[in-house]
């Protein structure tokens, strides 16, 4: 749920033949009344897909669904009441439909298309899919700058080449903004390493003068 963005119904209505190993994706069949979808598998989820099935058992012995439970197909709220006691074990209190809103900001904040995105979750709207999902600032940001580069470098008339780049002053101070915006672990590890060498190449500009 939390790599693929399945909804509960879903993940209980999971047959075996849904799931094509060798495409590293599984088919959702008509789901809330929409059309078939196709919906890739991450490596993580294959690997415990396959350690999940082994400890089930021989598949002729079990229900056709992937997930059981007593040799069952899991209820309605199964996912919800496993998820919670979980929870109340790691000290947080979670749903299962925020593993789908999860995949969500995840997939974009990593720089996924949003229609991809949609897709993958079968919304009918892009809107209802950029209202799962939150958006880091520093993704919009850096979104921004990326795209912004790309439109000057078309706008530039051949007189503006000589145009003086920004100093490493500049940069550093740009640097700091982002670092004071929210933004992912991981991108404020590549914003303070940005940093960190901005700064030593500044240190070494200084002690040459």
């Amino acid at each position: 749920m939390l790599h693929s963005g399945l909804r509960t119904a879903e993940v209980r209505s999971l047959k075996l033949p849904d799931i094509e190993w060798e495409a590293k994706r599984v088919r959702i069949v008509q789901s809330k009344g929409l059309k078939d979808r196709l919906v890739p598998l991450s490596e993580a989820s294959i690997q415990a897909l396959k350690s999940y099935l082994e400890l089930c058992g021989p598949s002729d012995a079990l229900p056709e669904y992937v997930f059981i439970f007593r040799h069952a197909p899991l209820t309605r709220t199964y996912c919800f009441e496993r998820l919670q006691t979980y929870g109340k074990h790691c000290g947080f209190r979670a749903r299962p439909h925020q593993l789908r809103h999860s995949c969500a900001t995840l997939l974009l904040n990593a720089g996924a298309p949003v229609l991809s995105v949609q897709t993958i979750l079968g919304h009918k709207q892009v809107n209802t899919t950029l209202a799962y999902a939150r958006l880091y600032n520093g993704t919009v940001a850096a979104d921004y700058y990326s795209a912004m580069n790309r439109v000057e470098r078309q706008l530039t008339l051949p007189e503006d080449n000589m145009a003086e780049p920004p100093d490493i002053g500049q940069l550093i101070a740009l640097a700091d903004a982002l670092h004071r915006d929210t933004l992912s672990p991981a991108q404020a590890e590549i914003v303070r390493t940005l940093r960190d060498g901005l700064s030593r190449l500044a240190e070494k500009d200084i002690a040459m003068v």
